[in-house]
C-alpha cells in the first residue's frame, strides 16, 4: 500500500503543471483514503495500463492477419452485461464506417471548471469501424517525435489506411496540432509512423509504477485509464462531433453518450444499473454471473430457434 500511496501523492501534485486538462486531471487522481477502501489497491493501479495492452493486441491481429475489420468493437470489465441481441437491434441501421465512440455511461466533468468527458469503464466503449480505422492508421508528424520511424514487429498499417480510410490532410494537420500542445505530455512518447493505439500504450506503459521514487516533473503516469479513452477519443478526432447543440463550440466534444447515459450531477440511464440490474437492460455494471446466466436463459427461451 505505502508504494500506492506514494504514486497518489505525486500524481496529486499539481505544482508546475502548465496543461489545464492535466492539471484539472491531476487533482482528481485516486486519493489515498479512496484506494484504502479497495480489497486490491495495486490491482487497481496495475489495471490501468491494461485496456490499452489489449487494445494493442487487436490492433496487431487484424493489421496482421488482414481480417475485417469488426463492425464495431465492445471494452468493457468482465462484471458488465450487455445484451446483444438488444445492441444488434440498435445498430442494425447504423453506419458502422462513420467514426464513433459511445461510452455505456458517460462521465462529464463540470462544464465551468472544464470540459472534459471521458468513459466511465464498468459499463464499457462501443468503437465503431470508422473509430478503428482512426486508432490504427499510423501518423507521421515531420519534426515531431523521438524518432524518423517507427517499427511495429512487420504490422502493415497501410493496409487498412489505404482500403478503408477517408483521412485527409487536413486530419493529419489537426493530428500534429494536437500532438504538438502536448496537453497530457504525450509528445514525448510519439515516434512517427505510430497509431494512436501505439502512442496510448507507448503513454500509458513506458513509466513504470514501481520507479514512481525516481519520476521527476516531467515524468511518471498520472491518469486513470478512463481519461486515457477520453482524452485521446476527445482531442484526436477519433469519433465525430457530437450531436448535442450545446457543446457545437466545443471542439473536442466527441464521446457520445449510450441513449443519453451519463453522470453529471446525478445518474441518467444505463448509469443508474450499478449494481441492480433489471431484466431486459440493455447495459448493467457489477453484475453478478448467476444474475447473466439467468438473463441470458431468459432471453433464449424467448426465441428459443434462434440458440439451438
Amino acid at each position: 500500500m505505502q508504494h500506492v500511496e506514494s504514486v497518489s501523492k505525486f500524481c496529486r501534485k499539481r505544482r508546475n503543471v502548465v496543461s489545464p486538462v492535466l492539471r484539472y486531471l491531476r487533482s482528481q487522481y485516486a486519493n489515498t483514503r479512496w484506494l484504502g477502501k479497495k480489497k486490491n489497491p495495486t490491482g487497481w493501479l496495475c489495471a490501468q495500463v491494461r485496456p490499452y495492452s489489449g487494445l494493442r493486441k487487436a490492433q496487431s491481429h487484424y493489421l496482421q492477419t488482414g481480417q475485417e475489420l469488426p463492425d464495431y468493437l465492445l471494452i468493457f470489465d468482465d462484471d458488465t452485461y450487455y445484451n446483444m441481441e438488444k445492441f444488434q437491434m440498435n445498430f442494425a441501421s447504423v453506419d458502422s464506417s462513420i467514426e464513433k465512440v459511445y461510452s455505456g455511461c458517460l462521465v462529464r466533468s463540470p462544464i465551468q471548471t472544464i470540459n472534459f468527458t471521458f468513459p466511465f469503464g464498468g459499463f464499457g466503449s462501443i468503437l465503431s469501424k470508422g473509430a478503428l480505422v482512426r486508432l490504427f492508421g499510423r501518423n507521421q508528424c515531420p519534426g515531431l517525435g523521438t524518432n524518423d520511424s517507427f517499427n511495429n514487429n512487420g504490422s502493415d498499417y497501410i493496409s487498412i489506411e489505404e482500403k478503408e480510410s477517408s483521412s485527409t490532410e487536413d486530419s493529419s494537420s489537426a493530428f500534429c496540432g494536437r500532438l504538438k500542445e502536448n496537453n497530457v505530455g504525450e509528445l514525448k512518447y510519439f515516434t512517427n509512423g505510430m497509431s494512436l493505439v501505439d502512442l496510448m500504450y507507448k503513454y500509458s506503459s513506458t513509466e513504470r509504477y514501481r520507479d514512481v521514487n525516481k519520476w521527476t516533473r516531467n515524468a511518471g503516469f498520472c491518469m486513470h485509464s478512463d481519461w486515457v479513452l477520453g482524452y485521446f477519443v476527445n482531442y484526436y478526432n477519433v469519433s465525430t462531433h457530437v450531436a448535442e447543440p450545446y457543446y457545437k463550440n466545443v471542439p473536442h466534444a466527441r464521446l457520445e453518450s449510450y441513449k443519453g447515459s451519463e453522470i453529471y450531477r446525478k445518474p441518467t440511464g444505463f448509469c443508474r444499473n450499478d449494481p441492480t440490474c433489471e431484466k431486459d437492460t440493455e447495459i448493467c455494471h457489477r453484475a453478478t454471473p448467476e444474475w447473466m446466466e439467468m438473463e441470458t436463459k431468459r432471453w433464449k427461451l424467448m426465441a428459443p430457434d434462434k440458440f439451438k
